[in-house]
């Protein structure tokens, strides 16, 4: 609601123009609940304290809280209070609040929130892990952490055989393969690796598995070839049904390497994964002590199997291709 500010504002401005407003301190006045900072009359007399607007404020999340630390923002912030009283005023004179469709989407949310507090209370704060867990983890996956044994290639892809086939024979006839890459991306000929536009044939490190499907002889070559010597062929490759052919001098290699527990990026993915894994196992063995101490009871048999798909009707007319000609 608080979002249409600014025509909000306006809106407020032209219907209390009327009303008694506070929009100053000079005017403070001391009620029995606080510190009055502003007041309208609908249907009698409503008011907002200084308190309840600094107790909203403090519930808010930390960056947005920023944004109503000085005078100007909380001066904002308390016509937004306003505002928003006022158009829920006037949707309570719509009897809105008595409307079904919102009672529904009230209800299912107030369920929402008691799931969600319920779950905090029995599986969340229950939570607890410390760093032997987080190790644990790790060393029960540490293949999930090893970097794959990767190659650097300058490559050159393109998808027409004979281009391959006279940029290959410029290659073998001592053309830096880096100045044909540029040239070749100059025009838009590059594809796939290699094609990168801003470092044209560099692939930068990539692994056997860094390709799709149908690049494995390119791969295979790529990881046997020799350093800094061009490959001695063109490879055809098909992936999904397109060909492609790649020319490529190898330019780095580097063997697997176990990343370490320590290294700011494993660790991360292994407390969000350690927890995950924690909170699931949590999640599971609560939601079958509640199911036993409900004896609770399921009846699969009573549940409709999947319809056939019903066949298509074929048509009255037959078709031109089916039409036999005369």
């Amino acid at each position: 609601m608080l979002k249409y500010r600014s025509l909000s504002i306006i809106l407020l401005f032209a219907i209390l123009a009327t009303f008694p407003f506070i929009l100053s301190c000079g005017d403070k006045a001391i009620g029995a609940d606080g510190t009055v900072i502003a007041e309208f009359e609908w249907e009698g007399k409503h008011r907002i304290t200084l308190e309840e607007m600094m107790q909203e404020i403090s519930e808010l999340p930390e960056y947005k809280q920023r944004q109503y630390k000085d005078k100007a923002g909380l001066e904002e912030y308390m016509l937004l209070m306003a505002e928003s009283r006022l158009i829920l005023s006037l949707a309570k004179d719509m009897k809105l609040n008595e409307d079904e469709e919102i009672l529904k989407k009230v209800r299912d949310y107030l369920q929402d929130l008691m799931i969600e507090r319920i779950t905090e209370q029995e599986v969340d704060n229950k939570l607890v892990l410390d760093e032997a867990d987080y190790k644990k983890y790790y060393d029960a996956h540490k293949e999930d952490y090893m970097r794959p044994a990767q190659v650097k290639l300058m490559c050159i892809t393109l998808q027409n055989k004979e281009r391959a086939d006279e940029v290959f024979a410029e290659l073998k006839a001592g053309k830096d393969i880096a100045v044909a890459a540029q040239e070749l991306s100059d025009r838009g000929e590059l594809v796939g690796p290699g094609a990168n536009p801003a470092a044209p044939g560099d692939t930068d490190y990539i692994g056997k598995n860094t390709y799709p499907t149908g690049t494995e002889p390119f791969m295979d070559a790529a990881f046997e070839a020799e350093l800094e010597t061009l490959h001695p062929s063109v490879i055809e490759v098909e992936v999904q049904g397109e060909k492609y052919f790649m020319m490529f001098v190898k330019k780095e290699e580097r063997d697997a390497f176990q990343r370490p527990f320590d290294d700011p990026e494993v660790r991360k993915n292994v407390v969000r994964k350690t927890e995950r894994e924690r909170r699931d196992s949590l999640m599971k063995e609560w939601l079958m002590q509640l199911r036993e101490r409900a004896e609770v009871k399921t009846f699969i048999d009573r549940i409709p199997e999947d319809k056939p798909a019903e066949p298509e009707q074929e048509s009255e007319t037959p078709s031109k291709e089916t039409v036999p000609e005369e």
